[in-house]
């Protein structure tokens, strides 16, 4: 599972390493995404200053957030999410979409999702909180 800046990188680097990361999950491992991810990711690349960077039109945008729910597993979230990501609870969703879809892999560098106390119920679910150079570099092996 990739987070929302890991998957904003791919977009704004196509040739750059979040995209190879992502190439490689998507040819040899399911990527993990839920409803909120893609809206987030949706809400992201709409801002004016990313618009700034990547110049895509808004149906480019919503293709983009369209072949990438393709690329894996949506799963369901619950409705009502349980607070588990300390000082940063817009990263809920993401945190429980990486359980609920039993990933064996966070992949994010948000400093929120490093914190000791979310690692630690990760490990409880058996996924891994790693950097997208920590997973790049396994997957390359």
């Amino acid at each position: 599972m990739c987070d929302t800046n890991v998957l904003v990188r791919t977009v704004l680097s196509p040739d750059g390493a979040a995209a190879e990361l992502l190439r490689l999950i998507a040819r040899e491992h399911l990527l993990v995404l839920s409803l909120p991810v893609l809206a987030e990711l949706y809400d992201v690349l709409r801002r004016p200053w990313i618009r700034d960077l990547h110049r895509l039109s808004e149906p480019q945008i919503r293709r983009i957030v369209s072949r990438l729910s393709k690329l894996g597993i949506l799963v369901p979230l619950p409705s009502n999410l349980p607070m588990s990501v300390p000082r940063d609870p817009k990263d809920d969703p993401i945190l429980m979409t990486a359980i609920a879809g039993k990933a064996d892999v966070l992949c994010t560098l948000d400093r929120h999702l490093h914190d000791p106390s979310v690692t630690a119920l990760c490990a409880n679910h058996s996924v891994r909180v790693l950097r997208d150079a920590e997973l790049l570099a396994e997957l390359r092996t």
